[in-house]
């Protein structure tokens, strides 16, 4: 049963995404008849697999929900705001109960006295529409019902006929379902057609396993004895009741519309611990692949030229071989960020209206690929760059009106790839960041005297919005005045190896772009001795390596510095940062890494530079997790284990 809840959890978070995409489509665009149908099919599977459980009222209230959408699809209903809104607070609703369905197997009671209210807001609807349908006398039978009643008899039997059109899924033999042996059991059948969805096959490409019919039929009704019959494919089936000639009542169709299915590649869902596994044994392969390389030197060494030569051969393949299956394995974790993206539209929607602000939210390039890890990562520092926007940026309407700008705000979520990295970018047409504001805001809260900030220069000032406990907010509302907002964005964005930079101006809007890496792919590091120990550094920290002569070091306060290209360059000992005894020569030159540490550079004097490596770094764990300066371990080629350095949070 665990299992099965983990099933229905993934599903139903999958449907209720999708559903709630296409109900934000159709508030925007009513008439697209592919969102409707696919909002339908969507809660539609939802209330199927919630029948699979003991989920109080939560089938019934999909139900309703599914009533209403297949009301609209018939053309009983017109498709308006004032329909989508109930729609969308049971997806909502369905969508905050999932976690406790997981952990105890049904409704928390809170999520169980919600279904009341939502029982009144969709009844409430459908008797709002009651009124429209009942000056609907008829409805407009479809063109192929009434192909099929012109081929009836004009003296029939008397009685209700059902016009059938049943679309069997290409796949049906594998679900267990026989199309013919279905329509053979039918009563009073009094005409039957075939036909293909496609053009035949050629006798090589004919797929006996595939069904390609639609099968059109017509029998006595009434519709209640024929239902049943399709009762597990009502998503394939339509029924509508036929008028007999010189009939002049026209009863209302029954939609069933068959679902349709887009091309689509095929998709097996893999648990992410295999795949991060396979990632493992991969960093494993280029830990034994890098050991290759000392035993070549030793069988050199010992004049076994020819022996070293074939090992330095197969050290070769085994590095292409082992570089493909890497760049293999870490692209079955890419998936699009899509994912993360399609969350915003109901939050952006939810969050205006409370704000009464009108305004527009544009998606560019979610089709964009990268690591899970950063996918996932991601939803939270772009939710505070959005809410940022929405309550700090755009103005409302009467003061965009003033300010000669369109009365909608407008903020725009763009993704675009760069090489190895993604760029993600949030920008709003709002008032924009002001300088004067921000420093005002500085001092009052005890970040800055007013000395110091009146000599400070508009870009540094801007940049104090990252200060952790900044807000320019008068008040602690839903949305900001806690302080906590940009500091925590770029926190997480560094966790994710990635950059934020921010641009800005009064009157116009504020921008702000994300740079991360599209995967996290092997690290290249540079092994340095400190103290007879080895330590690893990624060498994308690394500016630059300097050999300084030690009368080329200058005393600065209570500190060292030096001077690279007339640039001063603070200079700190690795030994002293990791508290071990410093071992090196006194009167030898110092070897230096120039590192970046924020925006700025710092000179990190080592005992020696070893060698670079390329390893698969694997984070702390255990009592280890969360040591400050250590980014993870990772093996040598000779099986030793080597300790990466986060330089900046070690000089920090």
């Amino acid at each position: 049963m665990d299992e099965l809840i983990e099933q229905f959890a993934i599903e139903a978070r999958e449907l209720v995404q999708q559903a709630s995409d296409d109900l934000m489509a159709l508030e925007a665009d009513a008439g697209n008849r592919e969102h409707l149908e696919s909002a339908f099919r969507a809660i539609h599977t939802l209330k199927g697999s919630v029948g699979l459980f003991d989920l109080g009222p939560m089938k019934d209230v999909l139900h309703h929900a599914e009533n209403l959408l297949s009301h609209a699809r018939a053309g009983m209903i017109a498709v308006d705001a004032t329909l989508v809104d109930p729609l969308l607070s049971v997806v909502e609703w369905v969508e905050d109960s999932i976690d406790a369905i997981v952990e105890t197997g049904h409704l928390s009671d809170a999520q169980d006295k919600q279904a009341s209210r939502l029982f009144g807001l969709l009844k409430g609807e459908m008797t709002a529409r009651e009124t429209v349908e009942a000056i609907r006398s008829s409805t407009t039978i479809p063109e192929w019902a009434l192909a099929l009643a012109e081929r009836l008899p004009s003296s029939g039997t008397p009685g209700t006929v059902i016009a059938i059109r049943y679309e069997p899924h290409p796949e049906c033999f594998f679900n267990g379902d026989d199309p013919l042996a279905t329509i053979s059991r039918l009563p009073d059948l009094q005409h039957l057609s075939l036909s293909l969805t496609e053009p035949p096959p050629l006798p090589k490409n004919y797929d006996p396993f595939r069904c390609s019919l639609v099968i059109e039929a017509v029998c006595g009704g009434p519709l209640s004895k024929l239902e049943p019959e399709f009762r597990l494919i009502p998503d394939q089936v339509k029924l509508v009741e036929l008028p007999r000639p010189g009939d002049q009542r026209t009863s209302a169709a029954i939609d069933r519309s068959p679902q349709r299915l887009t091309d689509r590649q095929a998709t097996m869902r893999v648990d992410s611990a295999r795949i991060d596994r396979l990632i493992e044994i991969a960093g494993e392969l280029v830990t034994a692949k890098n050991g290759l390389v000392p035993l070549a030197e030793e069988a050199q060494n010992h004049g076994e030229g020819a022996l070293a030569r074939r090992i330095g051969s197969s050290h070769e393949e085994i590095e292409r071989l082992v570089a493909s299956l890497y760049s293999a394995v870490t692209q079955a974790r890419m998936i699009p960020l899509e994912q993360t993206f399609r969350r915003f539209p109901r939050l952006v929607r939810e969050t205006s209206t409370k704000l009464g602000k009108a305004l527009d939210l544009v998606i560019e390039g979610e089709t964009v690929e990268a690591d899970r890890e950063i996918v996932e990562n991601l939803f939270e520092p772009l939710l505070h760059l959005i809410r940022n926007g929405l309550d700090h940026g755009i103005e409302h309407d009467g003061e965009r009106l003033q300010s000669s700008k369109s009365a909608r705000g407008r903020i725009l979520l763009r993704a675009r790839q760069r090489g190895d990295q993604v760029e993600i970018e949030v920008t709003d047409d709002g008032r924009g960041m002001d300088p004067e504001r921000i420093r005002k805001t500085a001092v009052d809260r005890g970040l800055l005297t007013a000395t110091r900030a009146a000599s400070l220069p508009d870009r540094d000032a801007l940049q104090l919005v990252f200060a952790p406990g900044f807000s320019t907010a008068s008040a602690v509302s839903d949305l900001s005045g806690r302080g906590v907002g940009l500091d925590v964005v770029q926190r997480s964005i560094h966790r994710l190896g990635g950059t934020l930079d921010m641009q800005t101006a009064l009157g116009s809007g504020t921008s702000f772009t994300l740079r991360l890496p599209i995967s996290f792919s092997m690290t290249q590091l540079m092994v340095v001795e400190v103290g007879g120990e080895r330590y690893g550094i990624p060498i994308s920290d690394i500016v630059e390596t300097q050999r300084l002569p030690l009368r080329a070091v200058q005393p600065i306060r209570a500190g060292r510095a030096f001077i690279l290209r007339d640039r001063t360059i603070p200079l700190l000992y690795l030994a002293d940062l990791l508290q071990i005894p410093q071992t090196g020569a006194a009167s030898a030159d110092l070897k230096v890494l120039v590192v970046r540490a924020g925006e700025d550079q710092i000179g990190v004097v080592v005992d020696a530079i070893a060698e670079r490596a390329e390893t698969l770094t694997r984070p702390l764990s255990g009592f280890l997790q969360g040591v400050t300066g250590i980014a993870g371990t990772t093996l040598l080629g000779d099986g030793r284990v080597l300790l990466v350095l986060d330089l900046e949070e070690l000089i920090q």
